[in-house]
């Protein structure tokens, strides 16, 4: 697993190979949490994640939309597909081990199967060795999928947010991805202020339905 860190030069260079900016990703996490901090303790405990989670997605898609980057979600997955169209990104709550290089993160919560086949796919393209079930291709499939990992940390003074630019490859135990063949950590981001959130609030919405697998 390449472990590396967006402010040192080989951070920058791969960042800028996938042609992503720090800066933007971050005005993309800063605008979602604004949003976020809209709910109030008398919301639904899920919604200040769910909120977070799907204003990261559009203003990741806003951000990059001028530069030809496309907006699609094949399976309801959502995604924003590179110019190429030969690598997309999605986003998603991590655990406590997310932006930590020293740890190994694994996605909060369980994944349901048309992101867990995404994930099968990034590990037959790295990996060539390993056969996967093929299936009909359509727009934004039978490429690398990376994912925006994301956690929120509640401080003395308001919120952390740690965060990373991984490319998953195995989706784990019980649909839980936990393992990466790249990871780009970012320098987490501190939103000063009261927080009436508990830490566990990264809920996250979509269509997707979780499974378990069986044997």
């Amino acid at each position: 697993m390449a472990v590396m860190h967006v402010e040192d030069p080989r951070g920058q260079s791969r960042l800028a190979d996938l042609g992503l900016s720090a800066e933007t990703i971050e005005n993309a996490l800063r605008r979602a949490e604004a949003e976020r901090n809209f709910c109030t303790p008398l919301d639904p405990v899920s919604l200040p994640g769910n909120i977070f989670w799907g204003r990261t997605i559009r203003f990741l898609r806003e951000a990059y939309k001028a530069d030809g980057w496309r907006s699609v979600s094949p399976h309801n997955v959502p995604l924003l597909l590179s110019p190429e169209e030969d690598f997309a990104i999605t986003a998603s709550s991590g655990n406590k081990a997310t932006g930590y290089a020293a740890l190994t993160p694994a996605t909060r919560y369980s994944k349901g199967t048309a992101v867990i086949r995404r994930v099968e796919t990034n590990r037959q393209l790295v990996f060539p060795g390993y056969e996967a079930e093929p299936e009909p291709q359509g727009v934004g499939e039978g490429i690398p999928t990376w994912f925006l990992l994301y956690q929120h940390v509640n401080t003395l003074t308001g919120t952390r947010l740690y965060y990373e630019l991984s490319l998953p490859t195995n989706p784990g135990s019980r649909g839980k991805i936990d393992s990466w063949h790249e990871r780009i950590i970012f320098p987490y981001i501190d939103f000063e202020g009261f927080n009436p959130f508990p830490n566990d609030d990264d809920g996250e919405g979509g269509i997707d339905i979780p499974i378990e697998r069986l044997g």
